[in-house]
Order: C-alpha cells, then structure tokens, then sequence
C-alpha cells in the first residue's frame, strides 16, 4: 500500500511538471518561446494614387496609439508607437490593432472640431527569436467629415451674417462668412472642417440650422445630412429667387500612404533619449530561460 501511494505521488508530480511545460496558445512558456524577437510597422493605405485626399507621414505615424494582442490577450498597449518597446516573446497568433488616435479626441481635439481618424488591424503573425518581423497594417479613414460651403450669391444678398450651425449633444460647431468655405477664382476651398465618429452602422444624420441676415430679411431653415465613414459631406449653400438653394456634395476620404511607411525598432526613439537599435541580434534576449515577462506588460 505505501508503495502504490509513494508511485502515485510521483505520478501527479510528473503531470504536474509536465503540464507547467507544456507549450500553451500563447506560444510562451516553452524553453525556446522565452526566447524574443523584435517587430518592425508598415502601414499601407487604401488608394493607390497621390490624388487621394491624406498622406500619413513617419512622424505621424509615430504618434499613433498601437496595440498589440496574442489571442484573446493583450500584450501591450495602448501605446503611442513613437515609445514603445519592440520587443516581444518569440510566439505565434500576434496581431496589432493601430488607431491614429481616440474616438474621443477624433470629436473633441482642435476645439472640439475633431481631427480624421485612421484604423487598421494586421494579420496574425509569429515573432521568431532572434529575428525582426515586418508587419503589414493597412490603414483606412473611420469617421467622417463635414464642411459648409458658401456660394457669392448668398454672401451677396445676406450681407450682414450667415450662420450655420449643428448640436451634436454638448457638442455645438459655427460656421460663418469667416471660417466657412468659399469659391475664389473658380476653386473650392472648403474652409473649416468638422469629424464625426460613425458607429457600427456605418452612418449618422446630423442636423443643421442656417440663419441669413440681411439688411430687409432675416430667414432661418433647418435641414439634415447622412453622414457615412470615409466620405466628406459638403453642404453647399446658395441663394436664388427668394430661396435656399442647398445641394451636398459627398466624396470620398481615401487614405495615401507613400509607397509603404515603416517604422521599425531603429526609428524608435525611447523616453531617455536613446535610440532602440535593431544592430544585429546583439540586443536581443536570446537567453531561454532568463526572461522576465514582466517587462512586456
């Protein structure tokens, strides 16, 4: 009996240990996944022209929130890519999700006008020891944008003001003869420029009140636009024959990225001021057993 006791003690140790070692999904507990490599960034757009509308520069890029999951967890982030460490456990099923910024700051920067918004998301991919793996992210616009533009033939006859505004919740924009767009020598030039988040649906409808003085007449109208994700709507403004003339114009918000941007461990500059060099596999840990996890977290 104590002999049979003594072997099935043995027997749960063994399981036990075996368990502790075994390679899990998140590729990082087998001797050789303690082991890391380094990930390099190439963001891509989505037109294949220099006519689109943005160009994503390497300082911008730098700035962007960029987080990074293995399966169901995240591994870091987010965090602005311009300091983050590059470095990551040799494992598979990584992936990074990119944003240029918040949904919050996309309404609420620049005085509450907001700024454009770009995503993406990259394929899975494995970080090899030793080694630095590129990374394909391809970025597209995610909210939309708004402008109001004046035509000459209200701004002739409402002389005094025109002011265009929309409430969006505690959100109120203005546009006026000041900061609306306006056509100067055939070309239109749109002026001040608003963002909206789009949700799951892939559009909203905002309303607009206009009011239009002039010296004899004061005429208000309320209307509203659809606003979709990717797509500038403007609202043309112009006055004929005693009426509103109002026309919207949409056109697309595509994303130029030139060529393909990489930002790689090298074009990383850390909080201390030192440059994260790639210089060979000098800087890696390619130690398996002496890595301290805590540092990816």
């Amino acid at each position: 009996m104590k002999r049979k006791k003594i072997l099935l003690a043995w027997a749960c140790l063994m399981g036990m240990l075996s368990a502790c070692t075994s390679e899990s999904g998140l590729g990082m507990q087998t001797g050789e996944n303690r082991a890391e490599g380094k990930m390099a960034l190439a963001f891509t757009g989505t037109a294949p022209t220099r006519s689109s509308t943005t160009t994503i520069s390497p300082e911008e890029a730098k700035t962007f929130l960029i987080t990074v999951s293995q399966g169901e967890t995240i591994i870091r982030g987010p965090q602005t890519l311009g300091t983050m460490d590059m470095r990551f456990p040799v494992g598979q099923g990584y992936t990074v999700y990119a944003e240029s910024c918040t949904e919050a700051d996309a309404e609420n920067n620049n005085n509450r006008w907001g700024q454009k918004r770009f995503v993406g998301t990259s394929e899975q991919f494995g970080i090899n020891k030793g080694e630095t793996t590129k990374v394909s992210v391809g970025m597209s616009v995610d909210n939309a944008s708004f402008c109001v533009i004046i035509q000459p033939s209200l701004s002739n006859y409402f002389k005094k003001s025109c002011t265009i505004s929309v409430t969006e919740g505690d959100r109120t924009l203005e546009w006026d003869y000041d900061n609306a767009g306006k056509v100067m020598d055939g070309q239109t030039l749109d002026g001040q420029v608003a963002y909206f988040n789009i949700g799951s649906e892939g559009s909203r409808t905002i309303t607009y009140t206009i009011k239009a003085v002039s010296d004899d007449k004061t005429i208000e109208k309320t209307g509203t636009v659809t606003l979709s994700r990717a797509k500038n709507s403007r609202l043309n403004l112009a006055y004929q024959s005693g009426f509103f003339n109002l026309t919207v114009n949409v056109n697309e918000e595509d994303l130029y990225v030139d060529s393909e941007l990489t930002i790689g461990p090298d074009d990383i500059t850390q909080d201390d001021g030192a440059t994260d060099a790639i210089g060979g596999n000098d800087d890696f840990n390619t130690d398996d057993s002496e890595v301290d996890y805590d540092q990816y977290n």
